[in-house]
């Protein structure tokens, strides 16, 4: 196993301090969790001579409701997220997908932030939070900024930070009484592994009808896809599984994904298919029980 090469670590106990840090010290990069940063150090993937470390930076952990949103602090840890009632109840798919990442080790310290800004095509969290119409808060020295969640992927392992950010906050609605939302997963094992393909879907309903369709997959292109001609297609039609059948071929020809060491394009291609029906008819399945 290669060596970590060698970096100086700093432990501020506040934001402010965080962003100071970041904006007067030579090659430094946030990490909270450290379970993606430390292995590309590792890798030679991403060079740093300074890490600041925001594990201790309690005003970045939390997870509540007001002013008819949800927003999670960005170094919440995944556990932390599957512990939450809020989550359970206003945003299962998104406790479902922090329930597959890793094993629990990896959970007790991975971040939702880290999970987002590590901008994997497979990242777990991203497609559930995209379905949400989740907005991220961003923090410099000098201000904050808000930007839309696919606003923050730039490419494969690439976000749109810049490098003395700081992503603080992930906030997205409060889902309404008729919605219903799902997330799927298939990986090469049942536990401990990355998403081959992973989809989420949010659903609307309005009687039989679908008020509010969202789709995404993710691990089929460059970043995490939302599927907004389907969702369009979805709009205001009455929704049965016939119509969920003749909707999600369409997938095969939206997404882009590549051939790698865990699967071939095509597999990822026919899977997206087959897991977006699998999380359309979840999600309406706990639309109707919720308008009931």
């Amino acid at each position: 196993m290669k060596p970590l090469p060698s970096f100086s670590l700093h432990r501020p106990k506040t934001l402010k301090e965080a962003l100071e840090l970041l904006e007067k010290l030579e090659q430094a990069k946030p990490v909270a969790g450290g379970t993606d940063l430390l292995l590309l150090l590792r890798d030679g993937a991403c060079k740093a001579k300074n890490l600041v470390d925001l594990s201790l930076i309690d005003e970045l952990k939390y997870v509540e409701e007001g002013d008819g949103e949800i927003r999670i602090g960005a170094a919440t840890t995944h556990n932390s997220l599957l512990q939450s009632s809020l989550i359970a109840e206003k945003a299962p798919a998104l406790r479902d997908a922090c329930a597959g990442i890793g094993s629990a080790q990896i959970r007790n310290l991975g971040t939702m932030g880290g999970n987002l800004c590590n901008a994997s095509p497979a990242a777990d969290t991203a497609p559930p939070l995209l379905t949400l119409d989740a907005t991220v808060e961003i923090a410099s020295f000098t201000g904050l900024r808000s930007i839309p969640l696919y606003n923050l992927f730039a490419g494969p392992k690439l976000n749109s930070l810049q490098p003395n950010e700081i992503l603080t906050e992930i906030r997205f609605p409060v889902p309404p009484e008729g919605a219903g939302m799902s997330f799927q997963k298939i990986g090469r094992r049942r536990g401990y592994t990355i998403s081959i393909v992973n989809a989420a879907a949010y659903v609307e309903l309005d009687s039989d009808f679908c008020r509010r369709a969202q789709l995404a997959l993710g691990s089929v292109a460059p970043t995490p896809l939302r599927l907004r001609s389907l969702e369009e297609w979805l709009k205001d039609q009455k929704l049965t599984e016939r119509l969920i059948e003749e909707t999600v071929p369409a997938c095969h020809r939206l997404v882009s994904p590549v051939d790698d060491i865990r699967a071939s394009a095509e597999y990822r291609r026919e899977m997206s298919c087959v897991l977006m029906r699998r999380a359309l008819n979840e999600a309406w399945d706990r639309a109707r029980r919720r308008v009931r």
